[in-house]
């Protein structure tokens, strides 16, 4: 302004100006302007981080217009939280916290709260640093800051390219429309602080400004593949139709540049009467494969169509009349043409038949219904639906012999079922999930499944050295360990990678399954029990309230996981606040009260029950632990692991931390084999080494 009072006001009021036309554009509105702040409000979050970006960007070519000492940058702080209205103002702590956000926010950069990246994190294909939490003026709590991190690149020559797709952009960020409760608003607040004139320090040099992430503008197209509708005269044949769609989904996961929502979040919306740009917008995606199909015997109609989300056109469509042994080539036909219709490319000009599959097309039928069978029982947690899978699967491989795939499924199958079984039952599935994994490989020595699959079954017997070295071969085998059906194996890796405490390696993992399947409970669920572990407590609450507000009364898992997250971090827990969604936990919640008396009467329920599951065990030792007898905690714990190994990695929790200072927790570690894990593959953060072979854990 001393220098050059007019051009300064001039360049201030443009800047302005385009801020509020771009606000109006991503459907928000300007509150108030007061001196050299700007406050806009928005009904939805995604549009609030859509605009922001796209103001640095516009506001970095401007700048790159002028002489350096003539630019301005400006810091941009989002929040989402409640508002009070009154007239047109509006007022209360969420415009307090996006202040505060902003100022920590660089020169020509933004900052989101910790509310704003539980979100967003999923929904737009944008790089985030966590710049932890912080204690900020008049706010009682700390608030999480992220900064979206934006990479240089050389702006003037790809201006006008770049503003023409990020009108593309808006469909292909993979937004979700945000649904917020009590009318809760994204806030964000603009403080304008020009650059100082030459001789002064500049703030922020014009070479480290940030202009919008290309990976942003460029993201993948994402597609959703809806359960095909069952119009066969026969019911029965909707466990077909439900595997068969899930082998379309995995068709299209051969196209390059395509995301390809996993099965549990499409299969969501099974029998709703949504419209197809309100399962678009929950999904994420920007297009949907729809279909139905008819099977008679041997004789198939199927009829596929490609939907554009935004507007719902029709890309594509075609109806085949084949027989069952043609359904491969149906297969590959639908994918081709998606991939033609989308302007991708498939990975591989060769046959889309996985490796490891059949010729036989009964066999095969039988393997797409046992995925359907196991499908259900995984939505209605009926575990004997899984019963009834395993014979389809011998069905299979007695029609085809040399049919690797169905043997991989049987090991996930014998997983689950080995978990909530009583302990006597459970030893008949620890033997057939690792003979299935190693019948897998002996027919098929280059099936990455086959190797997941084998980690598995190591895992469940507590062979933790063998279960690295086989997902490590399914990693060689295929780098990409997240399938979009999965059959555990994603979830296995995680599972395993927890046990050895490489909690940061697991966190990543869980980020991909949920960038894959954002409508999975388990998979949220697993990532609060993550965080929990990593002593992330408020991250995990801010995903507890995210998953209520995605699944509402059905977040059972999330409100088991919360318990422990609030007993873990010494938060006083009424017994209203815990969901008892296992016996043991409906048992010990009565006597939150009466540590001592919960103490005997977990004992008792541990002498009378000789054959309790490994997962009720487990729990049994979070509540040992908390009732303040880690020795009980660890006994239990120890016979849990000798059960089945999956849910090993409770010892790592906050819940177990006097556990872990008892000397018989050293023994235990070096029996189950962990010091010789570390030894072999680096030691997790949690633990270190010490002098003469001995170590510490936290």
């Amino acid at each position: 302004m001393g220098e050059d009072e007019e051009s300064t006001i001039r360049t201030l009021t443009a800047y302005r100006q385009l801020m509020s036309s771009l606000i109006e554009k991503h459907r928000g509105r300007v509150v108030d302007s007061p001196g050299d702040n700007l406050l806009a409000e928005f009904g939805s979050v995604v549009d609030a981080v859509r605009c922001a970006v796209e103001i640095q960007e516009e506001l970095r070519v401007r700048n790159a217009e002028l002489p350096e000492n003539r630019r301005m940058l400006f810091r941009i702080g989002i929040n989402l939280g409640e508002v009070v209205e009154e007239g047109d103002r509006i007022y209360g702590d969420g415009i307090n916290i996006a202040a505060r956000v902003e100022g920590l926010a660089e020169g020509g950069g933004i900052c989101i709260s910790g509310t704003v990246y539980n979100n967003i994190r999923n929904k737009l294909s944008m790089s985030y640093e966590s710049l932890g939490e912080h204690t900020v003026k008049n706010i009682n709590e700390p608030v999480r800051i992220y900064r979206i991190r934006i990479e240089p690149e050389a702006a003037t020559p790809i201006v006008k390219e770049r503003k023409a797709r990020l009108k593309i952009w808006q469909w292909a960020a993979l937004a979700i429309v945000a649904i917020f409760i009590l009318g809760s608003v994204a806030m964000w607040y603009f403080s304008l602080r020009q650059v100082p004139v030459v001789g002064e320090v500049v703030e922020v040099p014009e070479a480290t400004q940030p202009p919008v992430v290309s990976d942003v503008v460029e993201a993948p197209k994402t597609i959703a593949v809806l359960p095909f509708v069952n119009v066969s005269p026969d019911p029965e044949q909707e466990y077909f139709v439900d595997g068969l769609s899930e082998e379309m989904l995995n068709s299209l996961t051969q196209i390059s540049d395509l995301r390809v929502i996993a099965r549990t979040s499409s299969f969501a919306f099974k029998g709703t009467d949504k419209k197809v740009q309100e399962i678009a917008n929950e999904l994420g995606a920007d297009h949907i494969l729809e279909g139905s199909v008819r099977k008679a015997g041997n004789a198939l109609r199927i009829t596929a169509q490609l939907v554009r989300a935004i507007d719902s056109i029709h890309l594509w469509s075609k109806t085949y009349d084949r027989e069952l042994k043609d359904i491969f080539e149906v297969q590959e036909d639908i994918a081709t043409s998606v991939a033609n219709e989308l302007k991708a490319k498939l990975v591989t000009d060769r046959s889309l038949r996985p490796l490891g599959s059949t010729d036989n097309a009964e066999a095969y039928e039988l393997c797409l219904s046992a995925r359907g069978v196991s499908l259900r029982a995984e939505w209605e947690r009926e575990y004997e639906l899984f019963v009834r899978a395993l014979k389809l699967l011998d069905e299979a491989t007695a029609l085809d012999p040399k049919y690797a795939l169905p043997w991989t499924y049987k090991v996930i199958i014998h997983w689950i079922r080995s978990l909530y079984m009583p302990s006597n039952l459970v030893v008949s599935d620890k033997d057939a999930a690792l003979s299935a994994a190693l019948k897998a490989i002996e027919l098929e020595p280059n099936l990455a499944v086959g190797y997941y699959s084998l980690g598995v079954a190591r895992m469940i017997r507590g062979d933790i050295i063998e279960a690295g070295l086989a997902y490590r071969k399914a990693m060689e085998l295929k780098p990409e360990p997240i399938y979009p059906t999965g059959f555990g194996s994603g979830f296995g890796l995680i599972a395993h990678y927890l046990n050895a405490g490489y909690f940061e390696k697991a966190l990543k993992l869980e980020e991909d399954l949920i960038q894959n399947e954002p409508l999975h409970q388990g998979n949220r669920g697993g990532y609060m029990h993550i965080l929990s572990l990593l002593g992330d407590t408020q991250r995990a609450e801010e995903e507890y309230e995210y998953g209520n507000m995605l699944f509402g009364d059905d977040w059972i898992r999330g409100n088991r996981e919360i318990t422990w997250i609030r007993l873990g971090a010494k938060d006083i827990v009424s017994r209203d606040d815990i969901v008892a969604s296992d016996p043991i936990s409906y048992v010990a919640k009565e006597y939150l009260e009466s540590p001592e008396k919960g103490l005997m009467e977990l004992r008792r329920l541990y002498t009378d029950n000789e054959n309790l599951s490994c997962l009720d065990l487990t729990f049994m030792a979070m509540w040992a632990a908390y009732f303040g007898n880690p020795e009980f905690a660890l006994e239990v714990k120890e016979k849990a692991a000798s059960i089945n190994g999956t849910p090993l990695n409770h010892i790592w929790h906050p819940l177990m931390l006097d556990v872990r200072q008892l000397p018989r927790f050293k023994e235990f570690v070096r029996e189950i084999g962990l010091v010789e894990y570390w030894n072999k593959f680096g030691w997790p953060d949690i633990c270190r080494q010490l002098d003469k072979g001995d170590f510490e854990c936290d």
